[in-house]
């Protein structure tokens, strides 16, 4: 299911791409002729938008488009695309449709949460949350340390090592504190916790492990999405033992 989003999303930033050069080039025709024709205005994104964020006068730009144009060229009223939050990437020149907004000028988190996923918030430090650089729209490897660990039962008793695991990965980041959007965050200002989008299994997983160890969260490049299967480490695992039998 993923990966058939991935296409669609991938398909929709193609289909804008090709609208807004088409409209560019056929602007750029009627100049170099000097035809005149009449035209209406529309609101182009002055850069890269990313999915999930509201948009501000400071983002978009108007343009002239001739009034017979058949090509779709976004919203011509300002003021139905300020405060509204994007659905998925808006690419820089393409024209702002209103079909890739969310309707309403909600911006709470319950509109920002994946379908399938659950919204769940973890206590962080500056260590955790990777010296502040996450911002929400990131995504991250989760990774726990379980503290050494002696349990008996029926007399038989279990020593359990010291032992670090990668936990969840490509995990996206909703929120940085109450911020939901990088625009909105606090230069200098490190947040007491991340919220996660997780699937209730993932959530369980991630819930068990902050009450009985220690999580960090390891940033993820943008442009990498895949998985990597991990056996987990413990102190024996990285030197030789140099303890002594009593």
């Amino acid at each position: 299911m993923g990966n058939v989003n991935k296409k669609i999303a991938l398909i929709a930033i193609g289909a804008a791409l090709v609208t807004s050069l088409l409209i560019y080039l056929y602007l750029s025709s009627l100049s170099s002729t000097g035809t005149g024709v009449k035209t209406k205005t529309t609101f182009v994104a002055v850069n890269d938008i990313a999915a999930k964020v509201v948009i501000t006068d400071a983002m978009i730009t108007s343009v002239k488009v001739p009034i017979d144009i058949t090509l779709p060229i976004g919203a011509e009223d300002k003021n139905e695309i300020l405060g509204k939050m994007t659905r998925e990437r808006i690419v820089k020149g393409e024209p702002i449709l209103l079909e890739r907004l969310f309707p309403e000028k909600k911006t709470t988190l319950t509109y920002v949460i994946p379908k399938g996923k659950r919204a769940v918030t973890i206590t962080v430090n500056e260590i955790i949350q990777v010296a502040g650089f996450i911002t929400p729209g990131d995504f991250v490897d989760i990774i726990v340390t379980y503290e050494e660990k002696d349990k008996e039962i029926n007399g038989i008793k279990t020593s359990y090592p010291k032992y670090t695991k990668v936990l969840l990965q490509n995990i996206q980041v909703l929120g940085v504190g109450r911020n939901m959007t990088e625009v909105n965050m606090i230069e200098n200002e490190l947040a007491a916790s991340v919220t996660l989008a997780l699937s209730l299994v993932d959530a369980e997983k991630l819930i068990l492990s902050e009450e009985s160890g220690t999580l960090r969260l390891a940033l993820r490049p943008a442009t990498e999405e895949g998985v990597v299967n991990t056996p987990g480490v413990i102190r024996d695992d990285l030197m030789n033992s140099k303890s002594k039998v009593q």
